[in-house]
């Protein structure tokens, strides 16, 4: 996953977290969550490459940052890891009581 945070910690001011943002974080923020890993069987067996999923969101005071922030994320990633091959609109939410919108995205490489 190093390759993953490597791609995208200069997007959202550096603001770029595992799992979970942490209290009083700040706005434009992005948390990518692992979802999963897997090796890649061809018809010669077992080889190195590896499969992995991440699911990306994306937290702005407007959806419209939102969406950007996430085009930025899929613009690293193809700039960085070039082996992109899927992505997934997966939410789009409002949180009234913080006043933020998020964007999650499902994001599919082979390394």
């Amino acid at each position: 996953m190093q390759d993953f945070y490597d791609a995208i910690k200069h997007l959202a001011a550096g603001q770029v977290y595992a799992i979970v943002a942490p209290a009083g974080a700040q706005y434009p923020t992005l948390v990518y969550t692992p979802i999963d890993q897997s090796n890649v069987a061809s018809l010669d067996g077992p080889n190195q490459l590896r499969r992995s999923r991440v699911q990306v969101d994306a937290y702005a005071l407007t959806l419209v940052a939102c969406e950007q922030l996430q085009e930025q994320v899929l613009a690293a990633l193809l700039a960085s890891i070039k082996t992109v091959a899927d992505v997934r609109m997966g939410l789009t939410d409002f949180d009234d009581e913080a006043g933020t919108y998020r964007i999650s995205v499902d994001f599919t490489y082979y390394r």
